[in-house]
């Protein structure tokens, strides 16, 4: 299905009661018909703009690793390779030394912004790129001690790669500054609804950087030349954006090197919460990988490691929505305006169902054969860890823009604490379901997604109706319903779909099943909806053919 459809039909699904045909959609009305008056809130068009952008810069960075990555291994031999990636790890591992402040110039940028305090603007702006350059300085001073201390470290590490080692990581840590701006500048465009522009040129920069590398590798150079390739790429990346917010930003003379220490304690204090907070999101993640070599070993490690890639990265499409509703929740606590964000709540959480519906739901009926095709049948059987970690994001919709919303009106220690009693509980259960109840794969998979589960469908809805208002109550049990019946219907499809054609041999008969999969919930939609911008055209034209519509 092309992505510019379904996002259409994801926008229309969520902000355009008059496509509805089904359903008690009017404590929705109000709400909605208020977003698309709110000049802080992203309408229908920005909404769909920053969504596809983010879908099609998704898309090429997953085709572009798949592609390259032998490609890359094959020129470099895997000792050098794995010397490269290490360097990569380790400049990640640096980047932690911002301590959340990347994290939080987003939302004050966005707040100050929605209150017109251009001082503070400017105080945020250029504080952040003070703090954030000094910090760079010391993560290059310790990028510059690892390189020469690099084979000490790791004795393995092959002696003719040493002398490339010890420009490799300074250099990197160059392109660590970089991204430190480079975020910054992507949070001010984003904060103009221009969130495609960052989209659009991180795609032609990996184009780009894609084309250099092949190029390079093609004539025989090595980790040199890539370095060189990373950082002129990062310094393209940046220049592109601040040419972008120079524009966008023509008349509001940004300062960035301005310094506010009461400024900074804002800052760091809220990008700290959000830092541990997220820390404490990838410790449950990463930690059952880590549990289950413990307990089950090697092999179970990996077929749950090929589980848990293929829905996080579906997981990065629902992500790419967050992303350009982010501003506008912002701008709305910013200003408490409690109404604006129980309609981006019901919005959000309609963008969440409609996209899963398809994803997750897919992944957990037709993961099977995928893996069977992609890694061979002995991956087969985490087809059901793959269809609980699925169900566990899909249901994970119902929390919305819960946790930002919190964050927004500055109880983001709040989220923290939730994050942390969660990545607890997670580390708890994925080791008792597999050792001390006999789950194996299951457990694992069911230790990860209870906690999310209570936290997205209990905890975090109740905090919403709590801190937006017990307004959002019926609007939420509307949606709610209006979404879970959408879904059963779609799982009961696929499900359908699953168990009566013949198991996927190849491929061709894999893509098949994918599009009677897709053509039923193009049915379904049709069946709902009628009128839908682009899509429209398509679903309308099914309309006539399903008997259980009744006819005007």
């Amino acid at each position: 299905m092309p992505s510019g459809m379904l996002a259409a039909l994801i926008l229309s699904h969520a902000a355009n009661s008059p496509y509805v045909q089904s359903g008690d959609c009017s404590v929705l009305n109000p709400l909605r018909r208020r977003l698309e008056a709110m000049t802080h809130i992203a309408n229908k068009q920005q909404l769909l703009r920053s969504i596809l952008s983010g879908w099609l810069s998704l898309a090429a960075e997953i085709a572009v690793a798949l592609l390259l990555t032998p490609y890359i291994i094959a020129k470099l031999g895997a000792a050098t390779y794995g010397v490269w990636s290490l360097m990569i790890s380790v400049i990640g591992y640096l980047g932690l030394i911002d301590v959340g402040i990347r994290g939080s110039v987003g939302r004050y940028i966005n707040h100050y912004l929605a209150r017109n305090d251009q001082r503070a603007l400017n105080e945020v702006v250029g504080t952040s790129t003070v703090v954030l350059s000094a910090l760079s300085l010391l993560a290059g001073a310790a990028a510059y001690a690892l390189g020469n201390n690099f084979s000490t470290i790791f004795p393995k590490t092959p002696a003719e790669l040493q002398g490339d080692i010890r420009l490799a990581l300074p250099l990197l840590a160059i392109g660590l500054w970089l991204s430190f701006i480079s975020s910054i500048l992507s949070n001010l465009l984003a904060a103009k609804e221009a969130l495609y522009l960052t989209n659009a040129y991180n795609l032609v920069v990996l184009l780009l950087r894609s084309g250099a590398i092949y190029w390079a590798l093609g004539h025989n150079h090595g980790i040199d030349a890539l370095v060189v390739i990373t950082l002129c790429s990062s310094a393209l990346g940046a220049l592109l954006s601040l040419w972008s917010v120079r524009r966008a930003y023509a008349g509001e003379k940004l300062e960035f090197l301005c310094f506010s220490l009461e400024r900074l304690k804002k800052i760091w204090r809220f990008g700290l919460a959000a830092f541990v907070g997220r820390s404490a999101s990838t410790m449950a993640n990463d930690s059952a990988p880590i549990i289950g070599m413990w307990i089950l070993g090697p092999e179970a490690v990996a077929i749950y490691s090929v589980a848990m890639m293929l829905t996080q990265n579906a997981r990065r499409a629902l992500e790419q929505a967050s992303n350009a509703v982010f501003p506008s929740v912002m701008k709305a606590g910013a200003i408490h305006d409690l109404p604006g964000l129980r309609g981006l709540f019901i919005r959000f959480m309609d963008i969440g169902f409609a996209i899963g519906s398809l994803i997750f739901l897919g992944l957990a009926f037709f993961s099977g054969d995928f893996l069977k095709l992609w890694v061979g049948p002995l991956y087969q059987e985490g087809s059901s860890t793959v269809a609980i970690l699925a169900l566990g994001y899909l249901l994970g919709s119902i929390a919305s823009t819960g946790p930002l919303s919190l964050a927004s009106l500055d109880h983001v220690n709040t989220t923290m604490r939730i994050s942390l009693a969660e990545a607890i509980l997670c580390i708890v259960l994925t080791a008792a379901l597999p050792g001390l109840f006999g789950l194996g794969l299951a457990g694992m998979a069911l230790g990860s997604t209870l906690p999310r589960l209570i936290t997205g469908c209990a905890v975090y809805p109740w905090l919403s109706i709590h801190y937006l208002g017990a307004e959002l109550a019926p609007t939420m049990r509307a949606g709610l319903q209006r979404n879970l019946y959408f879904a059963g219907l779609i799982a009961c499809c696929f499900w359908l779909i699953a168990a009566l054609r013949p198991s996927a041999e190849s491929w061709s008969a894999f893509f098949i099943t994918v599009i009677l999969a897709t053509l039923a919930y193009l049915m379904i939609v049709a069946s709902r909806y009628r009128d839908l911008p682009l899509i429209g055209t398509l679903t309308n034209r099914i309309r006539p053919w399903l008997p259980w519509i009744s006819k005007p």
